[in-house]
């Protein structure tokens, strides 16, 4: 014979008007061998008058005419197959204490940040009870709140500004079952003044060069933004102490300006230039202007050496500098760039206390990185301390272009080759061999 159903429960779902079913469910046990035939069985408390309805293998329904409203019902489910049948374990329910009322109808409004609803226990002829809140950013997949036994209205104390909320209630009426939760309702917190500063670098396309400097800077993030960014100030401070500022529009940028979602680029070298200063703006303010220095030029007592770990997915690169070294620095910079003509650039600034930066990206096979470990200071000057080059996956070289002879004679010989060119090389050249045939 089939196990016994189990975990029976019911309940009487609502619509706008009326609950007229009561709905039960089990989780059914069948014989793996035997098709298995399940009935719901039902009777009043103090009564032997039993009913019977068959249902599906998980669930049935007990119509408006079989029960009254008000009483105790006493519940089971039979499960029967060609080698016997079996009952459930027996649940005692009230009818009317088992109503579950529809989710609560919900709106809101941005500024505040605060959410209404509404249920219907008042056209079910009940009194209303408590409701349940949960909410969500659109950051989460996970629900990061939930807030219990509120009556018809729930407000975000500070909310983060311009993030997309999403919302949920549910609700029981008085002595009822609580609702499912409600259809999920979005509202976008209200604007704030922008936060933080702009992450500004340079692209040297020569080594500490100031006339081939190129200025990039990073979008916000959104938790920095605040709101719609509308655009960036740009503020050029030139070395005979004259200042020139530029407006820069995210909806109709000048065509010197370079955007792929994420960065920002002048197209323009920058010549006789002391530092630069960007700031971020939207509708209700701007974020403080954030110093750029030039780097300036020549080696750093105590160079370190850096170490690169890399394939085609990420970058870690780590670097050890002595402890004394800490006391003039504010923060280390970390770029890389592909060495052949391309748009692969990216940086990231960390602590001084920190001796390693990772980066995320897609770096290609064959292809020569240069990766560069640049300080401020405390009085906001940059250098550079490190580089290295560094490939995602490495291959086997191109042949050299061109190799000749000089200055031959009986007792020696002048050899010169033309290297390979750093765009075939598709790895660290570790070393150029030569053969010799002396026969002849």
């Amino acid at each position: 014979p089939p196990a016994p159903p189990s975990n029976l429960e019911c309940c009487r779902p609502c619509d706008q008007t009326d609950c007229s079913v009561i709905k039960c469910i089990w989780d059914p046990n069948p014989h793996p061998g035997a098709p298995t035939i399940y009935s719901l069985h039902w009777k009043p408390e103090n009564a032997e008058d039993e009913h019977v309805t068959n249902g599906s293998s998980s669930g049935g329904l007990i119509h408006r005419e079989n029960f009254v409203s008000h009483e105790n019902l006493r519940v089971w489910v039979q499960a029967r197959n060609e080698f016997g049948s079996v009952n459930s374990q027996e649940i005692v329910i009230h009818t009317q204490h088992i109503i579950k009322p529809p989710p609560p109808t919900v709106s809101g409004h941005q500024d505040p940040l605060e959410i209404y609803w509404s249920s219907i226990c008042g056209e079910l002829q009940l009194s209303v009870g408590l409701c349940d809140v949960r909410y969500r950013t659109k950051d989460h997949q996970n629900w990061i709140q939930y807030v219990y036994n509120l009556s018809s209205s729930f407000a975000v104390m500070e909310p983060q500004p311009n993030i997309v909320y999403e919302f949920q209630v549910r609700c029981r009426c008085d002595s009822s079952l609580i609702s499912d939760w409600s259809p999920s309702h979005r509202i976008k917190s209200a604007e704030s003044a922008p936060v933080g500063e702009v992450d500004a670098w340079w692209d040297c396309r020569q080594l500490l060069s100031s006339f081939d400097c190129f200025l990039n800077w990073k979008n916000l993030s959104d938790s920095q933004a605040r709101g719609c960014i509308l655009g960036y100030e740009v503020t050029f401070f030139y070395n005979n102490d004259t200042v020139q500022q530029m407006n820069v529009s995210t909806d109709d940028p000048s065509s010197l300006f370079l955007y792929d979602k994420m960065k920002w680029r002048l197209n323009l070298p920058l010549k006789d230039m002391s530092s630069v200063s960007v700031s971020a703006y939207n509708a209700l303010g701007a974020t403080k202007a954030s110093p750029l220095p030039m780097p300036t030029s020549g080696k750093q007592a105590n160079e370190p050496t850096i170490y690169l770990d890399m394939n085609e997915q990420n970058l870690t690169v780590s670097w050890n500098l002595p402890s004394k070294f800490f006391d003039s620095v504010k923060q280390y910079v970390v770029q890389y760039k592909e060495c052949q003509p391309g748009n692969s650039f990216d940086w990231i600034k960390v602590d001084k206390n920190q001796t390693t930066a990772f980066f995320r990206g897609a770096f290609k096979r064959y292809t020569s990185y240069q990766v560069s470990l640049f300080a401020v200071s405390n009085f906001n000057e940059v250098s550079q301390l490190a580089a290295a080059r560094g490939y995602s996956v490495q291959g086997v070289p191109s042949r050299v272009p061109s190799f000749g002879t000089s200055h031959f004679s009986g007792t020696g010989v002048t050899l010169f080759w033309e290297p390979v060119p750093s765009s075939n090389q598709k790895g660290v050249i570790l070393y150029y061999q030569i053969g010799l045939n002396t026969q002849k």
